[in-house]
């Protein structure tokens, strides 16, 4: 038991010393003898294993780890990077060499089935790139995980995989820059391999390699920043290796090797490099545009509940009707509502409920004023009731660290008076009332609001209510609905289809 307590506290030093070590004693093993070394590492009969692969292979492992790690410590599904490795390693190096030959059609027109020999070498890592990012999106879908959480995940894999991919350059004796006078700077083992017609020439994988090194040190030493968004690292991520990748790429041409990928005379590794500048830079921007619920990525781990409140959190059923009575007594003191006409009332927001009955818009106003007076009065009075359990599931939630969230129709005050008469308010993060906001239910803004406040992405979070309006939000925002059965409008609320369906607030725990 100590043993392991000491291996969680020191767990980050074990895993990155381990990565290190073994990355040394690869280069260790790889550079044995006198330079040029082989890129050759072993053989399996007549089939030789390249020492690129076996530092690529070496990175994907290395990323993979790393993921595993943040997905415990998220309270994720560790499968989830285990599943996608079996699905993306083999995409990613399809996209890698369809990059290359569509690029290079020329060179299979004669004779296409070469498209498919990969042991000539062939590979671009734009495309390997776009190629996940491409089939994340189906993916996070099928698990219904956050998009930019994963892409946030594997960045730092991509990183790894790129410092010691370079390293198989370097074995291969390719990406070096143009003549350089001395490279005394270097250890010798690098300088005697960097040699090429009786000239040294500039270590261009190490330049790259050494980049995205501190680019990966950058993340790791961040990311746990409170200011650090979910996206953020993925965007970092593209425009590092972005400016990175540009001069590296000048210096390479420099040396007098052409460029093997072209596009209108351009060099595709610089258009490219360019193009993923510009889709860090809008992701950045745009997330904090249009998906603001996005929190900190050290708070991926949250989740949060939001719940309508009257029929649902509260029993206000008895209390709004006879508010309502009192309120048409006033200005239509001939109509006597009965239950079944009552029953509309709850749900819609009291402009469009009084709409029905009252067209004029000052007289509407003058109606929901009174109503509020009234409603001011009868709770102070009488009071309201929480349902069964209510504040038990409170309790529990906030105990598994769970954010709560009130969005109702009803002012924000009356949402508060209600929950303090339960002693609930304690327990509930935010509470979006119907003045706080310009949209209503079944509109999903709401919500929206109510996720940016707890800072909680949508994939992490479902919404409970009674009415149907609750469940129509609930979809068009696209969070789960859980309904309750206890509703005055289960007929309803059965027909707007909600994903679950409780008759007591405690079984929400066996949903979660």
């Amino acid at each position: 038991m100590t043993t392991m307590k000491t291996f969680k506290k020191y767990q980050n030093y074990f895993v990155y010393g381990g990565m290190l070590l073994t990355f040394l004693v690869l280069v260790l093993i790889a550079t044995r003898g006198a330079a040029p070394y082989s890129s050759t590492a072993f053989r399996l009969g007549s089939f030789g294993v390249q020492w690129y692969a076996v530092f690529i292979l070496t990175g994907i492992v290395f990323g993979g780890i790393l993921a595993f790690i943040e997905l415990k410590r998220f309270n994720m599904d560790p499968n989830i990077i285990w599943d996608g490795l079996l699905i993306f390693i083999p995409s990613a190096l399809a996209g890698a060499r369809l990059w290359y030959v569509i690029f290079n059609l020329d060179r299979y027109t004669n004779d296409p089935l070469q498209a498919f020999d990969l042991t000539r070498g062939g590979l671009g890592i734009h495309g390997a790139i776009i190629a996940v990012f491409l089939g994340l999106i189906l993916y996070t879908k099928y698990k219904k995980v956050n998009y930019f959480l994963i892409l946030d995940l594997v960045a730092p894999g991509f990183l790894i995989g790129q410092t010691l991919g370079r390293w198989g350059n370097f074995m291969n004796r390719e990406l070096y820059g143009p003549e350089v006078a001395s490279l005394d700077w270097l250890p010798a083992f690098i300088k005697d391999n960097m040699v090429f017609g009786n000239k040294l020439h500039h270590p261009t994988f190490l330049y790259e390699s050494i980049w995205n090194l501190i680019g990966l040190i950058l993340i790791l030493a961040f990311r746990k920043q409170k200011f650090v968004k979910i996206g953020d690292i993925v965007s970092f991520y593209l425009v590092w290796y972005g400016i990175g990748r540009i001069p590296n790429e000048i210096l390479r041409m420099s040396s007098g090797v052409p460029e093997p990928l072209m596009l209108f005379n351009i060099p595709v590794s610089i258009a490219t490099s360019v193009g993923l500048i510009l889709a860090g830079l809008a992701i950045f921007i745009g997330k904090r545009i249009y998906a603001k619920e996005m929190g900190p990525y050290n708070q991926a781990s949250l989740k949060a509940v939001l719940f309508d409140l009257d029929g649902t959190v509260i029993d206000t059923i008895q209390i709004i009707y006879k508010t309502l009575r009192q309120t048409f007594a006033v200005y239509f003191p001939e109509l006597k509502l009965t239950e079944k006409e009552l029953k509309p009332f709850v749900g819609p927001t009291l402009n469009e409920s009084f709409g029905w009955y009252e067209k004029d818009p000052t007289r509407i106003l003058e109606m929901i004023e009174t109503y509020r007076n009234f409603n001011r009065e009868n709770h102070e009075k009488d009071g309201v009731k929480a349902f069964p359990h209510a504040k038990e599931l409170f309790q529990i939630l906030k105990s598994h660290n769970y954010k709560i969230g009130i969005v109702s129709s009803k002012q924000n005050y009356f949402v508060k008076l209600g929950l303090s008469q339960n002693d609930l308010l304690e327990y509930v993060d935010c509470i979006i009332g119907s003045d706080d906001t310009p949209k209503h239910k079944p509109d999903p803004l709401p919500l929206k609001l109510a996720l940016e406040k707890l800072e909680v992405s949508k994939d992490r979070a479902f919404y409970v209510g009674d009415h149907p309006f609750d469940i129509e939000a609930a979809k068009a925002l696209g969070i789960p609905s859980i309904g309750v059965s206890y509703t005055t409008h289960l007929e309803a609320l059965l027909a707007s289809k909600p994903d679950y369906l409780v008759d007591d607030l405690e079984k929400i725990l066996y949903i979660l």
